[in-house]
C-alpha cells in the first residue's frame, strides 16, 4: 500500500477559487459542468460532493481573467472616449 502525500496549500475548493476571482461562488462549477476550454485539463476534480481545483489550474484561470478584464477595459474606454467626442456621454 502506497501513501499519497497531498499538499493542501496547492488545492482550493471551486467555491474558494470562484470567490477569489471575484465571481459567483458557482462559477468554477459551471465551467466544469460545461467542459469549458478555459479550465486547465486535469486541474479540476470532483471528490464526493466537493469540486476541487489545483493551484496551477486556478493560476491559469486567473491569467485568463486578467487578460479578459484588460481587453474589456480597453474596449470600454474606447467607447467612452468616442461617445465623449460625439457628445453622447
Amino acid at each position: 500500500m502506497s501513501i499519497i502525500v497531498v499538499k493542501w496549500e496547492d488545492i482550493l475548493t471551486a467555491k474558494e477559487a470562484s470567490l477569489m476571482l471575484g465571481k459567483n461562488e458557482k462559477y468554477v462549477y459551471i465551467l466544469f459542468k460545461m467542459n469549458s476550454e478555459m479550465l486547465l485539463k486535469g486541474s479540476v476534480v470532483l471528490k464526493g460532493k466537493t469540486l476541487l481545483i489545483s493551484r496551477e489550474g486556478f493560476e491559469h484561470l486567473k491569467r485568463i481573467h486578467a487578460a479578459t478584464a484588460k481587453k474589456n477595459k480597453m474596449v470600454y474606454c474606447g467607447i467612452r472616449k468616442a461617445g465623449k467626442y460625439l457628445g453622447v456621454i
